[in-house]
């Protein structure tokens, strides 16, 4: 018999008889693949019934799930851009198997927001609320002999949903509302779930242990369901197995069903020897295998993975307690939000964002603020992270209906999630609004779902709310006001705080660390939240821990911040930019921080220098203080070359510390750190400076690789592109153009949006394996949006070279940093990269060559991004040859005008002159990208002709006005300066003209200027990075039924009689520009009221007529709107004026100019 069973026919055939007995017991078909879909904005107070006949309709998209509908829209900085309508999905189905005594079941896992599904025709069920899943049962409905089966469903999130916890944050009134946005779409996974006709419900397996002392009782409810109409004979069977899959324990009970009876049996077991415990530093789980049988056969059978554990909040130190040891929660949160994909997140990228977490070294997770997909939490339950999981943000809407879907919801919650040991807290509202009996309701809904709730898991609001367990605080000093050098007494009061953290912006620094009035720099950041993990680090003996706020920094609805970066192209919006990486993934120097912290060196050695996008920190050589690295080794060494000039080693102090050099002489042009752990080297980093002479040896960083750029043999390369860079040169003298006219973006589908707005960025690193770094620095990232088409190339063979390099990706030192960016790349519609990670093919910094050979038929040649799994995509370079031809020249070659040339994409470190060594040091943020007049020097001289057939904004910098008055007629000043490095600093002051399309402007400038344009932007400014003026009650000119009096502590325009009534401001603006109006009021009655806003000139000229609303207002607060010019206004006076016809009782507080 042992003979036999070592026999390769024997294993075959055993799996064969497992693979039937699956078969006959239960069967998980994805449904994720090949749809159809379309989308349309929806007519208000008709969500199902505005559709077009389907089977006639021409826009069809095929699509993938998960998928969602609102994809870039909530990215464009309008105060509500994100997209609200009704979204149509069909797919076909065959299944070919027996029907006789199964069902079949259509499980999904998200549908946003309202979902309606039919199956051939036929409704077969319908969902409110996206977040949580639901499953319908299609039995009655499908055909399982071959035919084909038509699946439909259709989605719908209209605007302002007063039914549901999940809306999106721009329907509210209240300016800081931070719901987030909200999916249109199958956003998670679809599946086709056969069973036999009694099966174990989805979700059915629920258990939780009491564990006292060595005693360890198993506590299991099976929720069963016979479809039959007649009684079943069941035996329920279920085993403990251990992380290998060997069986511990075994129990069974017997249970009679009858017809069409759904029952919850109940089995407690008590454990002959004491599990292993699940913990943060070992996850342990075992697996719970319930066997449903009759008559000796197994009719369904699921797995449910199981962690035994003890948690405790109620300790005497206010310590939390994991299995009666203290465990200092350093947590952090996440919104599933990214851009081009919030929401329809695949598996690779939460598995990605979980490594995001975990590399930074946090041990928490908290959703922020709706339940995450569940893969989340199997992921937590995986890698011993704790999970703070939450039901909404604060939403409230009082009526029947809300309240019957908040329980329905929430029930579905509960039970999805547990059973993960994970789970340490039910959050049921951030920043609660829910009144105190209905909270207490749903606290004891959540107490009989989960026998565990409050007794371990405590039920929680946070930072206000009553009725749960606890109100978690929250703690912003440092910004939102107070000092955050008390930040450690807080916390041993405050015991949790749920949220910490701070504004940032991305490549904005400044010297000195953390100032209190500071700028929202990076360092300022940083410095913060190093204090803050300093201090909660001291007293973690007596508290029990803190959340950051947070991951990615994510769409904000219902907003106006624009100050996700320094730079105007980078300035997606609304968003809530407090994220350790921005909403494409780019980690902020925080990041670092955090990883130097919590991170073990022994295992994942780093060293980061701060900063990588600050090369432009020093103008000129000396003493220099405030270098800032971060590490998590012993001892950091920081040299001003390469293994040469050390400036001193470093010991490491302590958590919430770094490691720092004052009052050193910084000669050269590169800083260089070397981790050492037990003496040994384990950790590098390095950084170039502008503006400082080159290092002695700087020929260390070139590891040339000769045949990376090198011509190929027997072709001729017709196209050369730099991928978000400028027109370059390099070592073979290869020409390569700028991406210019022959690249689309997201933006293509929005036309009042820069053609390149968030779709470019830069490294400043050295590159690994090729001297021309300036090639491969700059680069274009997108999503499946991201597309390059070449046109006029030769019909027949072509060869395709793709150039990629992984800009920050495991900078500083990574272990393990594979799937946190994959991605496909497509040529003429044909994926020919599957799943490239350029980290895991050749780390950080250095670059990656795809050749490709394809046939060119049509004369075009598309290059496009159709997945990313994980992040995203991103190019650096792009080469396309011909087999050799006879031809005069190359294709796109450019001939430079002698005293001038045009250069694209203007950055800092550039160079500012042709032939002169001065270079740009400082940008103000509009300027970085654009296209420029680089003169051959300052004594060149040039006849421009600027502007063309569209809107183009015009700019001149000069460093004496007085001298170039002619030059500057019709320029304003836009009180922004332009910083080179000649002598040591230059100033530019920058002027500015819109130039209309079709009228180009001719001038006449030298080298003494500097010249740029960029095309129009219809875009909003982002409002949050501009000075506030507000304008109160007191100026206020009002008509005869107004009165000024006091409210809720403020001086008011109130609104005495119910008939036509005016309330006038003058204003004043600075500089041309468009406009935010923001005005505060208050409002007691519960029918809107619609109103008139409008703007006049001095002159009594109309410049803005918008119809707003006034809504009701709660007791004690205050409601706001905002509404902008439009278009640009120029500087000067002007007159705000509110025109009521009715409106008795409006309070007004006044309007602030933006």
């Amino acid at each position: 018999m042992k003979r036999w069973r070592n026999n390769k026919y024997y294993l075959i055939f055993c799996l064969l008889i497992q693979g039937i007995l699956v078969h006959a017991q239960r069967q998980d078909i994805s449904l994720d693949k090949d749809w159809e879909s379309f989308a349309l904005p929806a007519e208000a107070g008709k969500p199902w019934t505005m559709l077009p006949p389907l089977d006639d309709y021409k826009g069809w998209n095929k699509v993938n799930i998960p998928h969602n509908w609102d994809q870039y829209e909530g990215y464009r900085r309008l105060q509500h851009g994100n997209f609200h309508g009704i979204a149509v999905y069909r797919k076909n189905i065959t299944i070919k198997q027996p029907k006789t005594g199964k069902r079949f079941f259509l499980f999904f896992e998200g549908v946003g927001s309202f979902a309606r599904v039919s199956l051939n025709g036929k409704e077969a069920g319908s969902h409110a609320g996206g977040r949580t899943s639901f499953t319908i049962d299609v039995t009655d409905h499908l055909l399982t002999d071959g035919r084909v089966n038509k699946l439909q469903v259709i989605a719908t999130h209209p605007a302002n949903i007063k039914t549901l916890p999940w809306v999106c944050g721009g329907c509210s009134d209240e300016r800081g509302f931070s719901e987030g946005s909200q999916p249109l779409g199958i956003f998670r996974p679809v599946h086709l779930i056969v069973t036999n006709d009694v099966r174990i419900s989805p979700f059915g397996v629920h258990a939780w242990a009491d564990i006292t002392g060595t005693e360890v009782m198993l506590n299991v409810n099976t929720s069963l369901k016979n479809y039959t109409a007649k009684e079943r004979k069941l035996v329920i069977v279920q085993q403990l197995l251990d992380e290998w899959g060997k069986m511990v324990e075994k129990w069974q009970v017997n249970k009679l069903t009858r017809k069409g009876d759904s029952v919850i049996v109940t089995q407690s077991y008590k454990l002959k020897r004491n599990p292993v415990q699940w913990s943060v530093e070992r996850p342990y789980l075992y697996t719970i295998e319930t066997i449903l049988m009759e008559n000796n056969k197994v009719i369904d059978r699921v797995s449910t993975p199981f962690g035994f554990r003890t948690i405790n909040w109620k300790t005497p130190t206010n310590q939390f307690l994991l299995n009666d040891k203290p465990v200092f929660i350093n947590g952090i949160a996440e919104y599933e939000h990214l851009l081009g994909q919030s929401h329809a997140f695949s598996r690779e990228q939460i598995i990605s964002r979980i490594n995001w977490i975990q590399s930074a070294g946090f041990n928490a997770l908290r959703d922020g603020h709706q339940p995450h997909n569940l893969l989340y939490g199997e992921l937590c339950d995986q890698r011993g992270i704790l999970w703070w999981t939450q039901l909404s943000a604060h939403v409230w809407y009082d009526t029947p209906e809300f309240r019957k879907n908040f329980k329905d919801l929430l029930r579905e919650w509960v039970i999805e999630r547990r059973n993960s040991p994970s789970v340490i807290l039910w959050g049921l509202q951030n920043e609660s609004k829910l009144p105190e009996d209905f909270a207490k309701e749903c606290t004891e809904l959540i107490r009989s779902l989960d026998p565990t709730a409050s007794s371990q898991r405590l039920v929680t609001t946070c930072n206000g709310g009553t009725g749960t367990d606890w109100d978690v605080p929250q703690n912003w000093t440092g910004t939102y006001g107070g000092n955050p050098d008390g930040y450690a007494k807080d916390l041993k009061k405050q015991v949790l705080v749920g949220e910490y953290g701070a504004w940032r912006s991305i490549d904005l620094h400044s010297e000195g660390g953390y100032k209190p009035d500071g700028p929202l720099s990076e360092d300022r950041f940083t410095a913060l939240m190093e204090k803050k993990v300093q201090l909660a680090e001291s007293v973690k003996d007596s508290v029990a821990g803190h959340f950051f706020w947070l991951l990615t920094s994510h769409d904000n609805p219902g907003r106006v911040q624009g100050g996700e970066g320094l730079r105007e192209i980078d300035r997606i919006g609304p968003v809530n930019y407090k994220g350790l990486l921005t909403p494409w993934e780019e980690p902020t120097d925080a990041y670092y921080m955090f990883r130097s912290n919590y991170v073990s060196a022994e295992k994942d050695p780093m060293v980061y220098i701060a900063s990588h996008t600050w090369p432009n920190r020093w103008m000129s050589p000396g003493i220099k203080n405030g270098i800032v690295v971060y590490s998590n080794c012993e001892e950091v060494e920081l040299f001003n070359d390469m293994n040469g000039a050390s400036l001193g080693k470093r010991n490491k102090m302590g958590k919430g510390t770094h490691f720092q050099w004052d009052s050193v002489d910084i000669k050269y042009n590169v800083l260089y750190a070397v981790g050492y752990q037990k003496g040994k080297v384990v950790a590098t980093d390095t950084v170039l400076l502008f503006h400082l002479p080159q290092t002695p040896g700087y020929k260390k960083l070139f590891s040339n690789d000769y045949t990376l750029l090198f011509p190929v043999k027997g072709y001729d390369y017709i196209k050369r592109v730099n991928c978000g860079g400028p027109a370059y040169s390099d070592q073979f003298s290869n020409y390569w153009s700028a991406d210019l006219n022959i690249s689309q973006s997201w933006t293509a589908a929005f036309p009042e949006l820069p053609e390149y707005f968030a779709s470019q960025r830069h490294s400043f690193s050295p590159v690994r394996g090729t001297k021309d770094w300036k090639l491969f620095q700059d680069f274009r990232y997108g999503k499946d949006k991201l597309r390059y088409t070449f046109n006029n190339i030769p019909m027949g063979e072509c060869l395709v070279e793709l150039y990629f390099m992984e800009p920050w990706i495991g900078v500083g030192g990574e272990a393990n940093a594979r799937g946190k960016r994959i991605f496909d790349v497509a040529i003429n519609g044909k994926t020919v990269i599957n799943d490239l990670d350029i980290w895991a093919e050749s780390g950080t910094n250095k670059v990656v060559k795809k050749t490709i050979k394809v046939k060119v038929d049509n004369g075009q040649l598309e290059i496009h991004f159709p997945e990313s799994k994980a992040g995203q995509a991103l190019i650096s370079a792009i080469a396309v040859a011909v087999p050799e031809r006879n031809r005069e020249d190359e294709i796109g070659m450019v001939v430079p005008v002698p005293s001038y040339q045009q250069q694209d994409w203007l950055n800092i470190g550039d160079r500012q002159y042709m032939y002169e060594r001065y270079s740009f040091h400082t940008l103000p943020p509009v300027l970085f990208g654009a296209s420029r007049i680089q003169f051959r020097d300052r004594n060149a001289k040039a006849i421009l002709q600027m502007g063309g057939k569209t809107e183009t904004d015009l700019f001149v910098a000069v460093k004496q006005p007085e001298q170039y008055k002619e030059l500057l007629k019709g320029f304003e000043n836009t009180s922004s300066r332009i910083v080179t490095d000649e002598n040591g600093g230059t100033n530019y002051i920058v002027f500015k003209r819109r130039i209309p399309a079709g009228q180009p402007l001719t001038l006449e400038a030298t080298g003494q200027c500097i010249i740029a344009e960029m095309p129009a932007s219809k875009m909003q400014p982002a409002y949050d990075l501009k000075p506030i003026t507000p304008y109160r009650s007191n100026v206020a000119v009002i008509s005869e039924a107004v009165k000024k009096d006091s409210l809720n502590g403020r001086l008011c325009c109130i609104i005495a009689e119910n008939k036509p009534s005016t309330i006038e401001w003058p204003v004043q603006t600075g500089v041309g520009d468009i406009y935010s109006i923001t005005l505060k009021y208050y409002y007691a009655e519960s029918q809107p009221l619609k109103a008139r806003l409008q703007l006049f000139d001095a002159g009594g000229n109309r410049m803005m007529d918008e119809e707003v609303q006034f809504t009701f207002t709660r007791d004690g607060k205050w409601n706001q709107f905002t509404v902008n010019t439009g278009t640009q206004i120029n500087a000067g006076n002007y007159s705000v004026k509110l025109v009521v016809e009715g409106g008795n009782k409006l309070a007004v507080s006044g309007i602030e100019i933006q």
